[in-house]
């Protein structure tokens, strides 16, 4: 009679492990996130100063697909609000929409940017400890802007249209960092640390304004429900 439990748990093990292969072999994972992240305009020209740090947000949606034990692609759609401020030394040469605006030094501009993202990474996990799995990432984020604003407090300039002062197109590229703690049935929840930065130049310079190489910075913390 000593058998039957021998028996039982001979076959919970197997099915363990029947299970646990089950879900090693999904090849494709979905997860949709959300990115709180702090935002800033770096410029790498004497006659322009970062501002602040501002208060931004990534969020959207990912697939995964995994071609090897340790490593996957990953491809998306992100709704990215982001931006930040520079700090003008020299006279200012504003494309304004309805007329070309001349503002004094140390004006103080700040972008309020949205963009599309199509982010496209590669992950390098570890073998799962447990529940969870530690990974890296490194990838690329071309990024389409879908609008513009911009404040200049003193000169009574409040959230206004400046699509034509910004790039269309970006390209930026992202780092990250985190773990995915796996609740069963192919669930799981995924925290990230990411750092992203763009290869580009953001502003759009005139025939009159100074030329500037400015990039947006992003760094934040990425929460994300897998299925």
């Amino acid at each position: 009679m000593k058998t039957k439990p021998v028996i039982l748990i001979s076959i919970l093990i197997l099915s363990h492990g029947w299970l646990a292969a089950q879900q090693a072999e999904r090849p494709l994972r979905f997860m949709i996130h959300a990115q709180p992240c702090m935002t800033w305009l770096h410029a790498d020209e004497t006659h322009l100063t970062a501002g602040p740090v501002r208060v931004g947000f990534d969020g959207g949606m990912r697939l995964d697909y995994s071609f090897d034990r340790f490593y996957a692609f990953s491809f998306g759609a992100d709704w990215n609000l982001t931006g930040g401020s520079l700090l003008f030394q020299d006279t200012l040469f504003l494309d304004r929409i309805t007329k070309f605006d001349t503002l004094a030094p140390q004006t103080r501009l700040t972008y309020h940017l949205q963009y599309v993202d199509i982010p496209f990474s590669v992950k390098f996990k570890t073998p799962q400890i447990g529940y969870t799995t530690l990974f890296t990432e490194v990838g690329l984020d071309p990024m389409i802007n879908i609008r513009a604003l911009i404040d200049a407090a003193d000169n009574n300039i409040s959230k206004e249209p400046f699509q034509q002062g910004v790039g269309p197109f970006n390209l930026g590229y992202h780092l990250g960092a985190g773990m995915i703690y796996s609740f069963g049935n192919g669930m799981g929840l995924q925290i990230q640390v990411i750092y992203k930065n763009t290869f580009l130049d953001v502003t759009k310079e005139n025939d009159i304004r100074l030329p500037d190489n400015t990039r947006i910075n992003q760094a934040g913390l990425s929460i994300g429900l897998i299925f």
